[in-house]
């Protein structure tokens, strides 16, 4: 069975820029430069899923599957630049007091920072959930590593931002932490000639508990895999599906050979004695992808849309019946003395107004084959079409006629004998 996820609050991309106040910080150690946050990209949080169809195509399959959380939060949105990798204005810096002193990036609202601070900036940690059932955090670049930084546990429902991060709510968010620079340091030259490259040592910093800093955007597959099928496309995936019917013959009555003979104003009576879909035909093919850490299912639907079949009668005329007829009719057709006209219980029929030595019958059906994929992001399901033909940008097509066995005859249309008939004198 294919685990899925409760729903949850995972909305448009907004990311606020909200400055928490310090409560409870923690002080550490800074240095300038780094590489980047620390650790690595989350698996594919799949493994282990079954059900899947690995790519093949289904009959009756169907529904919305959720996203399956990842483990661990990357960081949403880019750090600033950090003020201990700025050098002091100077020909050589070394030495030199560090950072500059003044705010950075205080957000609308926030309180003023106070209590000899520096300086304060909004970074995004990456957390990795730790065995407690929280998650521990760190920033290479601000030097921050925090064990247990976000607790398990907490209120759901406790979404707005600004709200202290808790395992309970931190799905679905963007995840941010106030650092406060409150130590100032001094620049050290990474090298003694010019450019001198090097970064503020000694300098401190003070992070706040995280909080949500808005919310973060749904995960959104590359366009690129949505538009590959697990399942080969064009003149492959016609085939395979085709592969299943049974395309057969015509039948025709009077008559039940290929040269049986008709005759003029009867109806004469055709089918198609196959399996061909003769209403619109589902099928499906189920597979995942991982983007930002989520597992998004992709459900891809392919419908098979029977055309209209155009039936050549071999005397010049046509008829256009809205879909195939794979069965005769429950009842042979009846002339009536009185109105000297015959029934006509079948699908598809034609009265030939004159004799010949033979006509020949077929049939000819277009099928269109349409691809959409659709993926839940937890909150909404999506769609949208897949190009099954390449060369047109849309449905493939599929077009079975007379060169496929929907061919009989020549049938001899003789003429029928009249049958006089004269009306029931009046009762006196």
């Amino acid at each position: 069975m294919v685990r899925t996820v409760t729903r949850r609050t995972l909305r448009a991309a907004c990311v606020i820029g909200v400055m928490f106040a310090l409560t409870a910080g923690e002080s550490v150690l800074a240095a300038g430069g780094g590489g980047g946050s620390g650790g690595n990209q989350p698996g594919p949080s799949s493994q282990g899923t079954g059900a899947l169809t690995h790519g093949k195509l289904v009959a009756g399959a169907g529904g919305t599957y959720f996203p399956i959380i990842p483990a661990d939060i990357t960081p949403v949105g880019s750090d600033p630049s950090n003020p201990l990798e700025i050098a002091p204005p100077g020909a050589d810096p070394q030495g030199m007091m560090c950072p500059q002193s003044h705010l950075f990036h205080v957000g609308p609202g926030s309180p003023a920072p106070g209590g000899g601070i520096i300086a304060a900036v909004s970074i995004h940690p990456a957390f990795m959930r730790n065995a407690a059932g929280g998650y521990d955090g760190f920033d290479a670049r601000f030097a921050y590593t925090m064990a247990n930084a976000i607790p398990a546990g907490g209120d759901a429902a406790a979404t707005a931002p600004g709200s202290i991060a808790t395992a309970a709510n931190v799905q679905g968010h963007v995840v941010a932490v106030t650092a406060f620079l409150g130590t100032r340091g001094t620049w050290q030259d990474a090298h003694a000639t010019a450019p001198y490259g090097g970064s503020c040592q000694g300098a401190t910093f003070s992070f706040s508990p995280p909080y949500l800093a808005g919310n973060a955007p749904a995960p959104e597959p590359p366009i690129s895999v949505l538009r590959t099928p697990p399942f080969p496309t064009g003149a492959d995936l016609t085939a395979a599906l085709t592969n299943a019917w049974t395309v057969g013959r015509i039948d025709m009555l009077p008559g039940s050979s290929t040269t049986s003979r008709t005759w003029v104003h009867i109806p004469t009576c055709v089918w198609t004695v196959s399996s061909v879909p003769t209403a619109r035909e589902p099928f499906h093919a189920l597979t995942t992808t991982v983007v930002a850490g989520y597992t998004l299912f992709l459900l891809y639907n392919v419908t098979v849309i029977p055309g209209p079949v155009a039936w050549n009668w071999g005397d010049g005329t046509t008829t256009i019946a809205p879909g195939p007829v794979e069965q005769g009719p429950a009842s042979l057709p009846r002339y009536d003395p009185s109105s000297q006209h015959w029934s006509d219980p079948c699908a598809v029929s034609h009265a030939y107004a004159a004799v010949s030595s033979g006509a020949t019958i077929t049939a000819t059906e277009t099928f269109s084959i349409t691809i959409t994929v659709s993926w839940s992001d937890g909150v909404a399901t999506h769609t949208q079409p897949v190009a099954c033909d390449a060369g047109n940008g849309g449905p493939c097509r599929l077009t079975i006629g007379p060169g496929d066995g929907w061919q009989t005859g020549p049938h001899p249309v003789d003429q029928i004998e009249p049958v006089p008939f004269q009306s029931p004198s009046p009762t006196p």
